[in-house]
């Protein structure tokens, strides 16, 4: 039984996964909502956010990059030599290599100058992000997710924490204070940050019945029931 590690078949392994990983959080981050949009809507594919799969995604195209130096100077780094090797002054794949090379620039001016096909492609992404945001209401205030529980009680229904807290209070929600922020409390709740803006809206907001979100009525969140503080 041979035992010596095989460094040919990890790295081609190794590539083959990271690619997999690359091409499959590409996929979703080109059909994902905007920044903003995701957090809102508490958008996330297998329990990862919109930012956990960009994450991923940089960190394993890192990954993929570190495994092709390895493919490249371990396994083949004669045969990539060869491709550059001169012969009468020019080199032996010289059709192949300047092919290669336009390509490459045609593909990057084409999409930093919003060429067809690139914009199309590109178009298609946002079309498809933009389906996210159908229906979709939001505070007036940027990033209102981010806010604390505090100022979101504040700017966003001019209430006082302790006012919204005892409207809260009829839900089994999980336990909050001034300074948790608000995408954290609904993280924490299983709802997005619009249902939590939702259920409370027609209380605080003259006119705000529109999109009316039942908290008691979601079975997702409820694992615990623990009175609001």
């Amino acid at each position: 039984m041979n035992n010596k590690f095989n460094w040919q078949s990890f790295i081609s392994i190794g590539l083959l996964l990271s690619f997999i990983i690359m091409v499959f959080s590409g996929i979703l981050l080109y059909v994902a909502p905007e920044g903003s949009l995701s957090r809102w809507i508490g958008w996330d594919i297998l329990n990862l956010t919109k930012k956990q799969w960009e994450q991923q995604h940089t960190i394993f195209s890192y990954l993929f990059v570190l495994f092709s130096v390895f493919h490249l100077f371990k396994i083949n780094w004669t045969y990539f030599i060869s491709y550059f090797v001169v012969e009468k002054l020019k080199f032996k794949f010289l059709k192949e290599i300047t092919v290669a090379l336009l390509i490459t620039i045609l593909v990057f001016t084409g999409t930093f100058n919003s060429w067809i096909p690139f914009k199309t492609v590109i178009d298609w992404g946002e079309n498809i992000s933009d389906i996210h945001s159908l229906d979709v209401e939001f505070t007036g205030i940027p990033d209102a997710e981010k806010l604390t529980m505090e100022e979101f009680a504040d700017q966003v229904f001019r209430i006082s924490y302790q006012r919204m807290v005892e409207e809260l209070s009829g839900y089994d929600l999980n336990n909050t204070s001034k300074t948790t922020i608000v995408s954290e409390f609904c993280k924490m709740n299983k709802i997005s940050p619009e249902e939590f803006y939702l259920t409370l809206k027609p209380k605080f907001i003259k006119g705000g019945n529109a999109g009316y979100f039942d908290l008691s009525s979601s079975n997702s969140f409820f694992d615990q029931t623990i009175t609001i503080l």
